[in-house]
């Protein structure tokens, strides 16, 4: 591997390469120890034998039997007919590695010797070609034909030293073994990757294509390149993907291709690795392909190809050579692959070390034999026919199975087995070989740890000190590769950057050095520019020393040849300069820079200007240089040519002192506007980001990005004092603005904290009154686990962190921790202490009874009156708070909706229509369902009144309404209420109210103030019944009542509850009529009044009564409200059936059927008004003709009202001042003949 600069990644590899070395120190060691215990058989040369044969023949095969031998050869028989049996074999003895003949008694046999003749009588071209021995059989192999396949056979089944023929009948059991060990595959369309050089992908790891003229492999699947890592030229440079024939075979890392291109009889064999990314044609592959024990590699008669890429090859001419056997060693070490040519007879034996991964010098020969001690004999290739045959002998590792070496049992590695011991050290190295790897070695360091893991997972007895303790430094190397594995990838990634440096500085040089070798300047510009180019470049290919991991041969090979042509350049240069018009070029563009500076009219001008002059004034300092560091002969010309540099030179101090001044006089103008411009986009910034802060990191953060925004304005203008200030004053008004904002924000931070642990602490409340009346620890824990509030505290600590207030978080997380805790402790404490499911407390044997009561102060209704009283105990205090007291009627009242006068439904139905008076819509973020108004509710359907109803009580838990009872009768008196209420016009309000109201503005108002409120209302009137919904009027509605109270408090004669609505009545009514509406059962009473005056001839005595205190109004109010109670004690037979008007009618309904009252004066219709209005007798506010009585129908309540129906109609149970106020209204503000005021009725709806 390259020497690397020290660093972790060089650390971690010299780790590895020391571990390696101690490793194979030990394998060494312990392979020693292996061949002292189990013996060892080197392979070496014992000697050379000869064979004497009685005629000269060419030897081709030999087989053993036993210590004997039968050799087959072929010779020239010349004249004689048929061979004999000795003209074809031969039978010698094998002992002390010598060779004695011996007599064919070995072969004699009567069939085989008729067979025999017969053979060689039929067949005029009979050869003998090999001795093959399969299984227990020996078959001697004829060649009857031209080709190499025609052949016959003779089997003879071997007995120990003796063979029985059996017949010559067996030539189909004559068949070698598979020559290729693996499956060849075809690739298929669906491999086929398009694009610009469309290749086929070989299992995504190899890419193959056939056209553009070439056959490419390639590494990457980039299909818009055609370069590869191995390329060749094909005949038919036409073809498709389509055409070629393509076949792969994966064996571990390598991928073996076979491949056809179109219209070319041979195909062409490729050995891919994948670990190394290379590619390798072998043709030996179509021979013949076998596979090295444990997945190793591949051998064939040429070579071998490891899976690490180790690989040799054996030029040995051989060609068509089949794969005939496999020997195997009985450690299984070594392995003898033996290789067969057909035509001519060859032998190639190539042994294999299992443990070292290398193959012997081949052995090339005519017929080999293999005797049980390991002995190996052959005959040396030789085409030549000869008497004396030399035959070598060498001591091989394959003895036969049951041939035993001297061994040392008592040892350890004895009872591990020699094959155990030697499959562990193949393995162990294959580690090493790894090791010797570099990193271009993909997956080098996964591989080590994958082989290292899998060693000490499956050889125990590496651990041990008799086995060398080979684990030890396989697991140093496993730990320094998974180390590696991170520092590699960052190896990997600066080679590649590096690498992608040095090949875009290496173009960009080649690229400057073929220019100038193409073409030579002309100008004075144009050598400037390469001199420039050249020294920028050198300058690049220099750093790229500075590289890691760079390939400095290269760098330094590129620097020289710049470091030359830059002086070739310069020399060019030089010379140019010499001639009288070398610099005209300069000095034109300097005057044209020096006409421009007149005409900037902008600093950015003014600044592409001095950039002009500054490159100008480069390229000559250059041209100094250059010139002063080159060896001219003659200083006059080095002094003439920097004389004319300084002459154009020179003109650049004037150029850059006018532009200075023309830049000073634009810049105060420019900066200006451009501070201007900024400031309004600070603002902007300042408003968008304090709508973006709404958490104080966020105030932080944008706060500075302000502040870094205004250092920059402040860089941008250094020279503007008075740009400064502004700054300063913009900065603090910035972090004033974000304080605020941030102090706010930490306030509601801290304030939805606290409302977060209160809501905790609830929660925590009920949870532990809860745990309380759980009786098993599994209830506790199921209550933990499912509940909805254990939940809602965890959430609630959740949202506690997430505003990241983690005190209180963990305070509320520890109290719930501490709950469960406890709650468990107790349960246990109760479970020794109590029985009877906790009602008695036992000691020994006595028992108690248990109080489990809570001790709450409550209050009890005893002995009718309201006590304190301790729960559980008989501790009772009498309350004798006034107040209390004072609020004896409602102690025995359950729910606050209902009582002994007032049912639930009732007061439901009332607490509707209160609603009706103040509509809204709904609020979805609130959670708010709309309120419907009057007329509204006048136009559900019976279904959607009530699905209004149970929507309205849903939220009132504590009124306590039972659905399905109290919202159906709730609903049934609402669809009477509401359209008693749509017909009752302003007799909504009380009589009270109303009355009052009518005797302030008729009696008491200022007259002067009364006109300008009817102006006002008579606007407002006009207003209504365009927009009838309108409602901005609170501000003269609260005059009017701020009037009536002052009224009332001044006269007494009404209380400020009685005139509460009086202020808004006046305003309803006076804006629709301008008269006053009076109630059915008061004109009724005025009726009864007029008639009782009548009866007893007092109609004029009561006139003159109340004409004396015509001055005096309330003691004239006092007065008639006198006479109307006297009356009223007494009155005749009513005009209607009841007090209260007419009784329900027959058909159940509580509204009475309407009744037409008719008046004997002569009336006139009242305008209509925008809600539908209840008829009845208006008493004007003035005198007026008499209005019109509108029919009315009245809306009953039940037989027995209730005070909640009443106090939803607004009705009062007496109507005497309603009376008494129309009487001094009548008495005291008109005489017109005939006018309403003194003969007014009406009637109550």
């Amino acid at each position: 591997m390259e020497q690397l600069e020290t660093g972790t990644y060089e650390i971690l590899r010299n780790r590895l390469l020391k571990s390696s070395s101690d490793l194979r120190q030990r394998l060494d060691a312990l392979n020693t120890e292996r061949k002292q215990v189990f013996g060892a058989v080197d392979t070496r040369l014992l000697g050379t034998g000869r064979v004497t044969t009685e005629n000269n023949c060419v030897p081709w095969d030999m087989v053993p039997a036993g210590q004997r031998f039968i050799f087959g050869y072929n010779v020239v028989l010349g004249l004689k007919a048929e061979p004999d049996l000795a003209d074809v074999f031969g039978v010698y003895e094998y002992a002390e590695h010598d060779f004695r003949p011996l007599g064919l008694e070995l072969l004699q046999n009567p069939q085989f010797l008729e067979e025999f003749r017969n053979l060689y009588r039929y067949y005029k071209n009979t050869q003998f070609v090999k001795f093959a021995v399969i299984g227990a059989h020996l078959f001697m192999v004829f060649r009857v034909g031209k080709s190499a396949s025609d052949v016959k056979t003779f089997k003879w089944l071997i007995q120990g030293d003796t063979l029985t023929y059996l017949d010559n009948r067996s030539d189909h059991e004559y068949t070698f073994p598979p020559q290729h060990e693996f499956q060849w595959k075809r690739a298929t369309r669906d491999m086929q990757r398009g694009g610009k050089h469309p290749h086929i992908s070989i299992e995504d790891k190899v890419f193959v294509e056939t056209i553009g003229g070439d056959l490419t492999i390639k590494v990457e699947d980039n299909t818009s390149t055609g370069q590869g890592i191995l390329s060749e030229p094909v005949d038919d440079k036409d073809q498709t993907l389509d055409d070629s024939e393509i076949y792969f075979a994966v064996v571990g890392n390598l991928i073996l291709l076979k491949i056809r291109p179109y219209q070319e009889q041979q195909y062409r064999y490729f050995i891919f690795n994948f670990k190394l990314k290379t590619a390798q044609r072998l043709d030996a592959l179509a021979d013949a392909c076998v596979l090295l024990p444990d997945g190793q590699g591949l051998i064939f008669p040429h070579g071998f190809y490891l899976q690490t890429g180790d690989n040799k090859l054996f030029d040995n001419g051989l060609r068509e050579m089949l794969f005939e056997k496999r020997v195997v060693s009985p450690n299984g070490e070594d392995f003898l692959y033996v290789f067969y040519n057909k035509d001519q007879g060859t032998y190639l034996l190539l042994s294999y070390n299992r443990i070292a991964q290398r193959v012997d010098n081949p052995i090339v020969c005519h017929g080999y034999a293999l005797f049980e001690n390991g002995e190996l004999c052959y005959f040396r290739a030789d085409d030549e026919p000869k008497k004396h045959h030399a035959v070598q002998i060498w001591q091989t590792p394959y003895t036969a199975p049951d041939f035993e070496l001297p061994v040392t049992s008592d040892s350890y590695l004895y009872k591990l087995g020699n094959k155990e011991i030697v499959r562990a050290m193949s393995e162990v190295q294959e580690v090493l070989t790894l090791t010797s790897k570099d990193d271009s070695y993909a997956g080098l360091y996964l591989d080590l740890i994958r082989q290292t893991t899998s060693l000490t997972d499956a050889y125990h007895w590496l651990r041990e000190p008799a086995a060398q303790a080979l684990a030890e430094p396989l697991g140093e190397i496993r730990q320094t590769a998974t180390a590696a594995v991170e520092e590699f990838e960052k190896v990997q990634s600066i080679r590649k950057n590096t690498a992608q440096q040095t090949q875009t500085v290496f173009q960009k040089a080649d690229e400057l050095i073929g220019r100038i070798r193409r073409s030579a300047p002309d100008t004075v510009t144009e050598f400037v520019q390469l001199l420039g180019e050249l020294r920028g470049v050198r300058g690049e290919v220099i750093s790229l020393k500075e590289l890691r991991y760079v390939e400095l041969p290269a760098v330094e090979q590129h620097a020289t040849g710049l470091e030359e042509l830059s002086k070739e350049v310069a020399t060019q240069t030089v010379n140019f300069l010499l001639k009288p018009d070398a610099l005209t070029p300069y000095a034109q563009r300097v005057q044209a820079i020096a006409d421009g500076v007149e005409q900037v009219q902008k600093t950015v001008e003014a600044d592409q200007r001095e950039q002009e002059a500054t490159a100008v004034a480069r390229e000559l300092e250059l041209l100094i240089e250059v010139v002063s560091n080159l060896p001219i002969p003659d200083p006059t010309q080095t002094t003439a040519i920097i004389d004319n540099i300084s002459t154009v030179y020179a003109r650049f101090n004037q150029i850059r002192a006018a532009l200075k001044r023309r830049r000073q006089a634009l810049a105060g103008t420019e900066a200006q506007a451009e501070f201007t411009a900024q400031l309004k986009l600070l603002e902007q910034a300042l408003t968008n980001y304090l709508d973006l802060a709404d958490t104080p990191a966020k105030c932080d953060e944008y706060l500075t990005k302000l502040m870094v925004q205004l250092e920059e304005l402040e860089g941008k203008f250094p020279d503007f004092d008075q740009f400064i200030e502004q700054l300063t004053s913009r900065r603090e008004q910035v972090v004033e603005a974000f304080e605020s904002k941030k102090t706010a924000l930490v306030a509601a931070r801290n304030q939805r904290a606290t409302a977060l642990l209160q809501s905790a602490e609830r929660l925590l409340k009920a949870v532990q009154s809860r745990l309380t009346r759980l009786e098993s620890v599994a209830d506790i824990n199921g209550y933990f686990a499912a509940d909805v509030m254990v939940e809602k505290v965890r959430q609630t600590a959740q949202e506690l962190l997430n505003l990241g207030d983690s005190v209180k978080a963990d305070d509320v997380q520890s109290r719930l921790k501490t709950l469960r805790e406890d709650a468990v402790r107790q349960l246990r404490d109760r479970a020794d202490l109590f029985a009877d499911g906790g009602q008695t407390l036992k000691f020994g044997p006595h028992a108690f009874t248990v109080n489990t009561q809570p001790l709450e102060l409550t209050v009890v209704l005893r002995d009718d009156a309201l006590h304190y009283h301790l729960t559980g105990t008989n501790f009772f205090q009498k309350i004798t708070d006034p107040t209390l007291l004072a609020a004896r009627p409602v102690w025995e009242q359950n729910v606050l909706s209902e009582n002994q006068d007032v049912y639930r439904a009732e007061f439901l139905a009332w607490r509707i229509l209160q609603a009706a008076q103040h509509p809204a819509p709904a609020d979805a973020e609130a959670g708010r369902p709309a309120v419907l108004s009057v007329t509204e509710l006048g136009h559900l359907s019976a279904a959607e009144l009530l699905a209004y109803v149970q929507q309205f009580m849903a939220a009132r838990y504590q009124e306590g309404y039972l659905k399905g009872v109290h919202d159906h009768d709730a609903a049934l008196l609402l669809t009477a209420l509401v359209r008693l209420t749509r017909t009752a016009d302003l007799l909504r309000y009380p009589a009270d109210t109303r009355a009052a109201a009518a005797l302030y503005w008729l009696r008491f108002a200022d007259p002067d103030q009364r006109a300008h409120w009817e102006r006002q209302l008579q606007g407002i009137g006009v207003l209504l019944q365009v927009f009838p919904d309108s409602q901005e009027f609170d501000e003269l509605k609260t005059e009017l009542q701020a009037a009536v109270d002052t009224f009332a408090q001044q006269t007494g004669l009404f209380t400020l509850g009685q005139v509460a609505e009086a202020g808004d009545y006046l305003f309803h009514e006076l804006t629709h009529t301008g008269t006053f509406i009076i109630a059915a059962e008061a004109a009724e009473l005025y009726q009864q009044f007029q008639k009782q005056l009548q009866e007893r001839q007092a109609t004029e005595l009561f006139q003159q009564s109340i004409d004396q205190l015509r001055d005096q109004p309330v003691a004239q109010f006092n007065l008639v409200r006198q006479w109307v109670q006297a009356v009223h004690l007494t009155p005749p037979a009513p005009l209607s059936s009841g007090r209260g008007g007419s009784q329900p009618s027959a058909n159940g309904s509580g509204l009475a059927q309407r009744e037409n009252y008719n008046l004997s004066n002569n009336n006139r219709q009242a305008p209509p008004l925008p809600e539908e209005r209840g008829p009845g007798v208006r008493l004007p506010s003035s005198c007026s003709p008499k209005p019109t009585t509108r029919p009315a129908s009245s809306t009953l309540p039940p037989a027995k009202p209730s005070l909640a129906f009443r106090a939803a109609t607004h009705a009062s149970p007496t109507t005497a001042a309603t009376t008494s106020t129309s009487l001094i209204s009548a008495a005291g503000s008109c005489t017109t003949t005939g006018c309403w005021c003194r003969s007014s009725t009406s009637f109550r709806s």
